[in-house]
């Protein structure tokens, strides 16, 4: 289970070219640096690194040791190193990662003559596709499910604030405002269902996604 902030002891070497640095409760994390100083603030992103990665493979982290049971040598000395991860996570969401990709001949040529960027095209995409809102920092997968799921809400308000109409009007007329309010809606209802099924192919989403097409269903049995 992921924390916010982690704790664990190190191990400082003193060498002739600087510091190592270890720490016994995570094998293979290690770093270097050419002072003491220096090996605190190496010491820190190395273990931030080392449990980001251990999160996202789902790997246990491990409980950190007594640091007073640490052995150590004449020329070491034991301390603990702190990492908070939110900033962290946050940076490493935003790190650039080179993807790529295959397009016509033509489309090449013609995007280079008209000096277009293709990683801000594609990131511009993907946000649009994601319904991520650069400016209002949404950039996580709860936070992009909750805008959804916010506009999900906001669709079955609108239902139940029209639905009480639905029998007081001709429902054969589909020009009439309120039939084409509530298609409206359930057609915001059908495309929020797909979309959250395609990006998120969870159970728990799946699930849903096919409350919402039921729910679509029975606005559209309404209508007929």
């Amino acid at each position: 289970m992921s924390k916010d902030q982690y704790v664990y002891p190190a191990v400082f070497t003193k060498q002739e070219e600087g510091v190592s640095v270890i720490f016994p409760d995570l094998p293979g994390c290690v770093t270097s640096a050419p002072t003491v100083e220096e090996g605190f603030i190496t010491a820190k992103e190395a273990m931030a690194q080392h449990l980001y990665t251990l999160e996202e493979d789902g790997v246990e982290i491990p409980e950190p040791s007594d640091v007073t049971a640490i052995h150590k040598e004449e020329n070491q000395f034991v301390t603990v190193i702190e990492a908070w991860m939110p900033p962290f996570r946050k940076k490493m969401e935003n790190q650039a990662v080179k993807k790529t990709l295959t397009i016509p001949k033509w489309l090449d040529d013609a995007a280079k003559s008209a000096g277009l960027n293709y990683s801000r095209i594609l990131q511009d995409a993907l946000k649009d596709e994601l319904n991520i809102d650069e400016k209002d920092g949404s950039f996580s997968v709860q936070e992009t499910l909750n805008k959804q799921l916010n506009k999900v809400k906001k669709s079955i308000k609108d239902l139940s604030r029209i639905r009480v109409h639905v029998n007081m009007v001709d429902d054969e007329d589909p020009s009439n405002p309120i039939i084409a309010e509530i298609n409206a809606a359930k057609k915001d209802i059908q495309e929020m269902a797909e979309k959250i099924k395609d990006v998120y192919p969870s159970e728990k989403m799946s699930q849903l996604s096919e409350k919402l097409d039921k729910l679509a269903d029975r606005i559209s049995r309404k209508l007929h």
